[in-house]
């Protein structure tokens, strides 16, 4: 009881700041709504977020009645058909229970009056978890025209309703659906001669009325002037807005059904209602606008409502679960072929990095290796340099020693000595073996695999091998000389000392050395043209 009692404080504190609350749409009508079905979209987002808070509002009034049942049996009894109706759109299954309380405590009292409240109001909400049959016996086993006058109101009302509950479940079955829809018609003809002509209830029958006969004129007259008359948190407001988004259906008008859907479903959730199928209906009507993130968000929370045994709201579980699956089975498939194309774009991309780093990869090869042979010709253009002034070094050391010779075999007149040393030769044979070192060394070191070049194109066993002294003998450096561009005879002659027969002996006797003397020129030629 304490528990109780404090929960019903806490309630009542958050009623009271929600009421003062800036923003606030609780009390709002029709005509303070707002007027764009974005900005009715927000509000119920926001009122969705806060629906909790809206049940526990509810929740906690049934406690309040609950623990302030009357000890008085008559009392009691009443107290669980308030109870009841209260719970009609939060859960039918408790609903029932109370009204199945009060209708054996009634009965047990013999009170007429609580027999026929207990009877009607069980009744009323029997098609709601799916006990239509019971429902139409209980109104059935009633003399309309024997109820006092103050009772047939409730009578016409809980059975309008009642049939017009069962003919929305037989939409399936036209006949059937027409049958049950004209008896919700005739008992509400009845029901408006107990109302007071233009009051919100008269005018949501009138509407109903209308929408029956198929003049939705008159009826969205009516339903619009009902939804103005009404504040949102009424029932009487969400069932007028189901009303009118139906009436808009059946004319083709997609926009002003989404709209009085929205106003619906808004007002659904702010009572706290799990009854209501506007929430259910927006979600449908989201789903096929293409925003399945609300769709799924709202057929979700109506999928909770009809867990709490609002059987009425059944034939619709299996449609509305079929929607956010196909919803989430299109936009998996969306994902899964944007991933696809995401995939193949960095496959792609992957293939074009890799090209262009194979690329890269080969300029940087490149660009070393001729950074490699800038620097080889650079050391080359030193080795040259150096070589060069080593011979004009040796040249002249060689001049010096014959002219100091020559002076002073003159000075002694050493005539015949002096005829014989130039006779021989040897100051020339020196010069030209010193030459000879210093150009075998420059070019191996210029060229150091040419002899193993020349090698892949002679027969194995008459391949060359390069002295330890690093000397070539004279064939090679023929060759030699060839792959430098000196190739006239008579100037390379010259310059070995040989006769111009000697050099053609010699460059002979390489080429019977080839693999195959017939492209002998041709084969040494390609090696010549490597760096």
């Amino acid at each position: 009881m304490r528990a109780v009692t404090l929960r019903t404080l806490i309630f009542l504190a958050i009623s009271f700041i929600w009421c003062i609350a800036p923003g606030t749409i609780l009390g709002a009508s029709y005509r303070d709504m707002p007027h764009t079905a974005e900005e009715l979209l927000e509000r119920l987002d926001s009122a969705i977020d806060e629906r909790d808070t809206y049940i526990m509002r509810r929740t906690s009034e049934i406690d309040s009645m609950v623990m302030n049942l009357s000890s008085s049996p008559f009392e009691r009894t009443a107290g669980y058909i308030d109870i009841a109706k209260k719970y009609k759109s939060l859960c039918a299954d408790s609903a029932i229970i109370y009204l199945r309380r009060a209708s054996a405590d009634a009965y047990s009292l013999s009170d007429s009056v609580l027999i026929f409240r207990s009877r009607m109001a069980l009744a009323a909400i029997l098609p709601l978890v799916d006990l239509e049959r019971e429902a139409i016996l209980i109104f059935e086993s009633v003399d309309a025209e024997e109820l006092p006058s103050e009772w047939k109101r409730e009578y016409y009302d809980g059975a309008a309703d009642m049939y017009t509950i069962i003919s929305d479940r037989a939409m399936a079955l036209p006949v059937l659906s027409e049958k049950y829809g004209a008896k919700a018609d005739s008992y509400r003809q009845h029901a408006m001669r107990y109302y007071p002509p233009e009051s919100p209830e008269w005018l949501f029958h009138e509407a109903c009325r209308f929408y029956f006969d198929g003049n939705c004129s008159a009826a969205m007259i009516s339903g619009n002037e009902l939804l103005e008359r009404t504040d949102i948190t009424d029932a009487l407001y969400g069932r007028g807005a189901e009303l009118m988004a139906r009436i808009s259906a059946s004319q083709g008008n997609d926009e002003d059904e989404f709209y009085y859907t929205l106003h619906g479903a808004l007002s659904e959730t702010l009572r706290g209602d799990r009854e209501g199928m506007s929430l259910q209906r927006l979600g449908h009507l989201l789903y096929n606008r293409g925003d399945i993130d609300r769709a799924h968000s709202y057929l979700s929370v109506a999928l909770t409502n009809a867990s709490y045994g609002m059987g009425y709201h059944s034939y619709l579980v299996g449609e509305s679960l079929m929607i956010i699956d196909k919803a989430y089975r299109s936009q998996w498939s969306r994902n899964y072929m944007l991933l696809w194309v995401i995939t193949g774009m960095m496959v792609l991309l992957l293939l074009v990095m890799t090209v262009m780093l194979l690329r890269y990869r080969r300029y940087i090869k490149n660009m070393r290796k001729e950074h490699d042979i800038v620097l080889r010709l650079q050391d080359d253009r030193r080795l040259y340099l150096a070589n060069f002034l080593r011979v004009c070094s040796i040249s002249m050391r060689r001049i010096s020693e014959l002219s100091r010779t020559v002076k002073r075999k003159l000075a002694a007149r050493q005539f015949e000595e002096l005829f014989n040393i130039i006779k021989s030769g040897n100051y020339i044979d020196e010069q030209r073996r010193d030459m000879f070192g210093i150009f075998d060394s420059t070019f191996l070191k210029i060229y150091p695999t040419f002899v193993d070049d020349l090698n892949t194109i002679l027969r194995p066993d008459e391949q060359y091998v390069i002295p330890a002294d690093g000397r070539l003998m004279p064939e090679l450096r023929i060759a030699a000389l060839t792959r430098i561009g000196l190739t006239d005879t008579a100037r390379m002659a010259e310059f070995l000392g040989y006769s111009p027969n000697t050099i053609y002996a010699y460059r002979a006797k390489i080429r019977a050395k080839a693999i195959d003397s017939s492209t002998f020129d041709h084969d040494f030629q390609a090696l010549s043209t490597r760096v």
